[in-house]
């Protein structure tokens, strides 16, 4: 079946209601059609290509991905859908645009249950079998160049048990790299898995940390936020009243303030201490984080950045976690000229918020 007004959104399952008035407020014709998975919807709306570049400007909080479904094949979850994917990819109108040279990636999810069953579909392929064996159909009809890491092209392909929604889009209208989870390589030397949030961060926001200059961790412990600034070269401060790992004790560009960040911060300002990036992991309410933030303008130099994760609580009838968040994000536009803030892949009930230019 053609389509050409639906397209696949995803958020954390949590906050994908969220997610979808964030859509609706770009486009009020935005319809839900049918739960996916958790956390995975099919949506309608007249302009779908519209509507994903409307996204992609304006950066929304809680969507994670978009992606275009121009058609919606049947499966047998058998050998033979791989030639029957490739036929109704080919078929689309907007196969045209994989034109000769350009980079595309064929990109496919598969959902392994009905949400009715407890029982998983058995599948000959997976979705790295998919994905090649698509991308070299592909690459052979319309010599264009696959490129994992960097297309401009995406191919999309989200398998259901019955049936695979696709579509071919440019990859800046996707939201995200990847339409399931960002995975980071772990490493022998890793802390702790927040330095996962850390790596997504800086990446989403298109963002470096600094070669040298001084860095201050709030919330340090156990140390996997410290051992990321360490490695870039940074001078760091941890601050937190818990000990670091072992493995950071022997650090000679490493100061370990055990207390808090608040009385840390009042003798920061009166000392006038300085620094490049300034990054919190601390458990605390979302709108304290800013406050505290806003203190630290006075410590973070003019071109420097704040990296921090904000927790939001669980939504009851007397609790609005959104209205928390704007609340937070309000109290920190009062310090700084720029603030983003995304819920990303490893965030758990949180998000996580970039800030740039301090109003000293």
């Amino acid at each position: 079946m053609i389509s050409e007004n639906l397209l696949i959104v995803t958020a954390h399952a949590e906050f994908l209601d969220a997610a979808l008035d964030e859509l609706r407020d770009l486009d009020k014709r935005l319809t839900r059609v049918e739960l996916l998975a958790l956390g995975i919807v099919l949506c309608a709306t007249p302009d779908v290509t519209s509507l994903a570049r409307l996204a992609a400007e304006q950066h929304p909080i809680f969507v994670r991905h978009i992606a275009p479904v121009q058609a919606i094949v049947p499966l047998t979850n058998t050998e033979q859908d791989v030639s029957e994917l490739a036929a109704a990819i080919a078929s689309l109108p907007t196969f045209e645009q994989l034109e000769p040279g350009q980079r595309f990636a064929v990109q496919t999810r598969l959902i392994q249950a009905d949400d009715n069953t407890v029982n998983t579909v058995k599948r000959p392929y997976s979705s790295g079998y998919l994905n090649q064996a698509l991308a070299e159909a592909i690459a052979q009809e319309t010599r264009a160049v696959e490129s994992i890491k960097k297309p401009q092209i995406v191919v999309s392909l989200l398998c259901t048990t019955e049936k695979v929604y696709a579509g071919i889009s440019l990859a800046q209208e996707n939201l995200s790299d990847w339409p399931g989870a960002r995975h980071f390589a772990q490493t022998p030397e890793q802390i702790s898995r927040s330095e996962f949030k850390l790596l997504e961060a800086l990446e989403v926001f298109g963002v470096t940390l600094p070669a040298r200059g001084r860095a201050l961790d709030l919330g340090a412990a156990p140390g996997g936020w410290t051992r990321l600034l360490l490695e870039a070269g940074l001078h760091v401060v941890a601050v937190d009243p818990a000990r670091l790992d072992p493995r950071l004790a022997k650090q000679p560009r490493l100061e370990h303030y055990r207390g808090y960040a608040e009385t840390y911060l009042e003798n920061a300002v009166e000392t006038h201490k300085s620094f490049e990036i300034i990054v919190n992991d601390m458990r605390m309410d979302a709108r304290d984080a800013a406050r505290l933030l806003g203190q630290a303008t006075k410590c973070l130099r003019r071109d420097g950045f704040v990296i921090s994760v904000f927790k939001l609580p669980h939504a009851t009838r007397e609790i609005n976690p959104l209205a928390t968040l704007k609340e937070a994000l309000r109290l920190l536009s009062r310090y700084y000229g720029i603030v983003q803030a995304r819920q990303l892949f490893h965030n758990r009930q949180e998000v996580t918020v970039i800030t740039a230019q301090p109003n000293k």
